[in-house]
């Protein structure tokens, strides 16, 4: 008997391998599947904005990596005497309005430079749901718990979401040609916004990238929200907020995702590159004891054959 409806991503173009550069942008999901893609030793860039959840706010971000422009004080705003940009995550907020500024152009420009010779683009929305600062009739990407009365909160039509990114895509195609860009939505349900509109914005968010896959070349998509709705429609997949996946749901989708992007010999760099990690993570009773000293040369040997393979650290 089959006790699961199983969800068999599909992908028969060029694979990642461990030398690809891979930029990603948008929810905390993608921030999960770009630490996995850190660890295995992947070339990453990761949230250069920080999480960011609705289309528009990550277009706005990718079309300042794309140019490598930076933010000014007119992005900023200061709340209880600190510094946050309303294109940014707050994780990039600081109490100087200098540093603030120091350290969302420093990722900007890291991006841009990255991008240059990026591999895959993966975008992952997360809600269709936009707040619009009044005063700028801004989208922006992260509210800083700043009064509702600041914003207009409304839905993104379908129409407006395919018409930004036909742009972009055209635009990051004309920059780096050999790029390709990965969709993926969030299976992180916004429970706060209300259980029905939750389900009309992931509508929204569907229905845009389906028809950017029939209108534009180079547009993949990669269904974790299906696996995570479908595959694995069970509370035991959750976190304890019932919203997020589990550390098992996320290990079930990436294992996904490896299979469906990597060939063979990446996958078994993988392996090698895990068993070295946790080779490095070791920590004996007895250091000085000569089974240790034997581990500490068989690290060591591992890490030249990474090092050989990869054409780099493990580390870099």
């Amino acid at each position: 008997m089959k006790l699961q409806t199983i969800v068999e991503p599909k992908h028969e173009g060029q694979k990642l391998d461990i030398g690809s550069k891979v930029l990603l942008l948008g929810s905390c999901f993608t921030d999960s599947i770009g630490r996995k893609m850190e660890y295995f030793g992947f070339q990453c860039c990761r949230n250069p904005f920080g999480i960011l959840y609705n289309p528009f706010s990550i277009a706005t971000a990718l079309e300042h990596c794309i140019a490598g422009k930076d933010i000014t004080e007119d992005d900023l705003v200061c709340q209880n005497n600190v510094w946050h940009s309303w294109l940014h995550h707050s994780s990039f907020s600081d109490v100087d309005k200098d540093k603030c500024l120091e350290n969302c152009n420093a990722a900007i420009h890291h991006a841009h430079n990255f991008m240059k010779h990026a591999n895959y683009v993966i975008i992952t929305w997360g809600t269709a749901l936009v707040y619009t600062l009044k005063e700028k009739e801004l989208v922006v990407g992260n509210c800083h718990k700043m009064p509702g009365t600041m914003f207009h909160r409304g839905m993104a039509s379908v129409a407006d979401v395919v018409e930004r990114y036909t742009q972009l895509v055209k635009h990051l195609q004309a920059y780096n040609h050999q790029a390709r860009i990965i969709f993926t939505v969030s299976p992180i349900r916004h429970w706060k916004e209300g259980y029905r509109e939750n389900l009309l914005s992931k509508s929204v968010l569907h229905l845009a990238i389906d028809e950017l896959q029939r209108t534009v070349g180079g547009c993949l998509y990669f269904p974790s929200y299906e696996i995570v709705m479908d595959e694995l429609r069970d509370y035991r997949f959750y976190d304890v907020d019932m919203l997020h996946p589990s550390t098992v749901a996320v290990e079930i989708i990436w294992e996904k995702f490896l299979n469906t992007y990597t060939d063979e010999r990446t996958r078994q760099i993988c392996g090698m590159v895990d068993k070295y990690r946790k080779m490095k993570e070791h920590r004996p009773f007895f250091p000085e004891a000569e089974e240790y000293k034997k581990h500490l040369l068989k690290t060591e040997q591992l890490e030249t054959e990474l090092r050989n393979l990869l054409g780099r650290d493990i580390t870099d």
